[in-house]
């Protein structure tokens, strides 16, 4: 399981703060607890209207994280400049979070993606907006597949973002999400399928609850990537736990592992 922390992200109060104050302390913190948790992959995401606030957002946190933690990072912008600007600096193979099949972010980061050594998310977005249903999930996963492999990088290096959407507006979203999962699973069992699963908890009370819920049946269905808050109380625990009753994790290597590393809390 690709375990991806989502906490340090300008769209949240106290990270964004902390990013406009250069509180070093602050993020620091936040990575090395995620990393505690279970996270084996810190997402960064420094936000800013203004481009060239969110290129010197990305430069500093990569050198301040990357040199405080041992995990790989997960370069999270729709600035192509800022994703230039993160892969330039990053030590470990990155993740690059995340090219779609919108015309002019494809065209912007394929380029990229094929002169770095990186992983990539590729997010069910096109130029028709987010996916509504199944069929559209699927028919896009197989486009991003064809176009990243087709510039050289290797299927497993792919995660494929459903899109995960608020059930609060679409009722249907995560019996779609994850039928869409599950058929993507079965025609590449190579891909990695993943992303934003606490979006469809989006407008709700209790949301941890919803994301919980989320997460297991996803994995179930082949989900074996999420970017989220590992910090939830039962949140890796339960990723580790559906892998195991989805016969991903053979003979249960890896719950064990987690077990003999006190991750079972």
């Amino acid at each position: 399981m690709i375990i991806i922390g989502e906490k340090i992200n300008a769209t949240r109060k106290s990270i964004a703060a902390a990013i406009a104050d250069r509180d070093e302390q602050h993020i620091i913190a936040t990575a090395v607890e995620q990393v505690a948790a279970g996270a084996n992959c810190i997402d960064l995401n420094g936000g800013d209207p203004k481009a060239e606030a969110e290129i010197a957002n990305m430069e500093w946190l990569v050198k301040l994280v990357q040199s405080n933690i041992d995990a790989p990072l997960c370069l999270d912008s729709a600035n192509i400049d800022a994703v230039k600007a993160g892969l330039a600096l990053v030590e470990k193979k990155p993740i690059v979070n995340s090219v779609s099949l919108e015309t002019e972010r494809l065209e912007a980061f394929l380029p990229v993606l094929a002169d770095h050594e990186c992983m990539v998310i590729a997010l069910c977005m096109s130029n028709a907006g987010m996916p509504t249903g199944v069929d559209d999930r699927v028919e896009r996963a197989e486009g991003l597949i064809e176009q990243i492999t087709g510039i050289g990088k290797k299927v497993e290096e792919i995660i494929i973002d459903p899109c995960f959407v608020p059930v609060s507006t679409d009722p249907q979203s995560a019996r779609n999400t994850c039928e869409a999962i599950r058929i993507i699973h079965e025609k590449f069992p190579d891909v990695h399928i993943g992303g934003g699963l606490s979006n469809t908890s989006f407008g709700l009370p209790g949301r941890k609850f919803i994301n919980l819920a989320m997460m297991a049946t996803a994995v179930y269905f082949g989900m074996d990537a999420a970017i989220v808050d590992p910090c939830t109380p039962n949140m890796v625990p339960l990723m580790l736990a559906g892998e195991v009753i989805s016969a991903a994790d053979e003979w249960c290597a890896n719950y064990v592992a987690a077990h003999r590393e006190g991750k079972l809390k």
